[in-house]
């Protein structure tokens, strides 16, 4: 069975992160030709890139046209799309998009009038879900950061309801998955089969046993405002206020450099105990630190599922984070991860302070419920189980 899978295979999320493991997966279950989003062409060295695919799975010759789009914030036109998919000259028993942000996949369906199924990680957020996260992701900088906050919740809204048009054009959509219960809830689409993916993202390790811990906690993700970066060090600044004193460890990339001042500027001014560990490309010195550290504080507004999580849980590391309806629905069961209100840096502070203390939650990961659930969270289950629905949409 021939499977046609459009995406662009980045590595820059922990949509990213499932698209690449997956993707290379189902090979083992289909003859999968890949089909990269547009945008892949918006990028230097887009041909390279696309080369170091081949023997993975089939390219069509159409993807090493040279191309050179320009980068934009929002989806692009109808006309656009379907002029890009109309250059490709192939086709499938069956469509499919691991994570579905951009419509290429549900016009060459339209086109070759064959089967499509989408999974979606990011809800489809409403108005007030817009302003509210974006709002309470900027804080203590709302009023130095007007402009992003207009900007970010006018794309963040547009993007989800351009998500909704595109996906009430497809004409032969069999399914649509959710990385999580509280991803398909957002979905308001009728006549068309709701899936949750179970599991819906994987890790391929975990400790099988208490490790020593060192006396710091650890935050660690794309440091941008949505995933906490402002918050995170208002809530560090609170926790020295109330003379709790804990060394945290930030690693990732800043995409964006004003954040970054803001960021550095406020450790300085409130001399806050902070080590920036910088993008760590080695997985395994990651996990060191991760493994050692007492907590991981993970205040974000934005995720479906959190793979950050669910890699803290099997290196043995309990979580605090918001209770966002995405992450709550994945995560509310498991004694290793408690939930605080989103916004409410004063209770996340105070949840810190606790479970510093409560060593029964600092060995919690290695209850055996906690270590069933990572266990069974691995690629080849996430794959299996995606090839399993499709099989059964054909």
């Amino acid at each position: 069975m021939k499977l046609i899978v459009v995406n662009k295979l980045g590595d820059y999320s922990g949509g990213s992160r499932h698209v690449r493991e997956v993707t290379k997966r189902l090979t083992k279950y289909f003859d999968v030709v890949y089909v990269p989003y547009a945008d892949v062409y918006t990028e230097d060295g887009s041909i390279d890139d696309l080369k170091k695919l081949e023997g993975i799975f089939k390219i069509p010759s159409e993807a090493y046209k040279e191309r050179k789009f320009k980068p934009l914030l929002f989806p692009r036109s109808a006309k656009f799309y379907k002029e890009y998919v109309d250059e490709f000259d192939i086709y499938g028993d069956f469509i499919y998009d691991p994570d579905f942000v951009t419509p290429e996949a549900v016009f060459l369906s339209n086109k070759l009038d064959v089967s499509l199924g989408a999974t979606l990680h990011e809800p489809i957020y409403s108005l007030s879900q817009s302003i509210s996260y974006t709002y309470y992701s900027l804080k203590p900088f709302v009023y130095r950061s007007i402009d992003y906050l207009l900007g970010r919740t006018y794309w963040l809204y547009a993007i989800s309801r351009s998500k909704v048009k595109f996906l009430k054009r497809a004409k032969y959509i069999k399914f649509i998955a959710g990385v999580s219960k509280g991803t398909l809830d957002s979905i308001k689409l009728r006549n068309v089969r709701k899936v949750l993916l179970n599991p819906p993202n994987g890790v391929d390790y975990y400790l099988d046993h208490e490790s020593e811990k060192d006396d710091y906690i650890i935050f660690w993700t794309t440091l941008i405002p949505s995933k906490g970066i402002f918050n995170l060090i208002n809530i560090l600044n609170i926790l020295k206020q109330k003379g709790v004193r804990i060394k945290l460890k930030v690693a990732g990339k800043f995409l964006y450099p004003r954040f970054e001042r803001l960021f550095f500027d406020y450790i300085k001014k409130k001399k806050l105990d902070v080590e920036y560990l910088g993008f760590i490309k080695e997985d395994h010195k990651l996990r060191e630190i991760i493994e050692r550290a007492k907590l991981l504080v993970y205040p974000s507004l934005a995720d479906g599922f959190s793979l950050v999580i669910l890699e803290s849980l099997a290196l043995g590391t309990p979580v605090i984070a918001y209770s966002i309806p995405t992450v709550y629905s994945a995560f509310n069961t498991l004694p290793a991860v408690r939930f605080v209100r989103p916004g409410d840096i004063n209770t996340f502070a105070t949840q810190i302070e606790r479970s510093l203390k409560d060593e029964e939650f600092l060995r919690s990961p290695f209850e055996d419920s906690v270590r069933e659930f990572v266990k069974f969270h691995t690629w080849d289950n996430v794959a299996e189980g995606i090839a399993k629905i499709i099989k059964e949409s054909v």
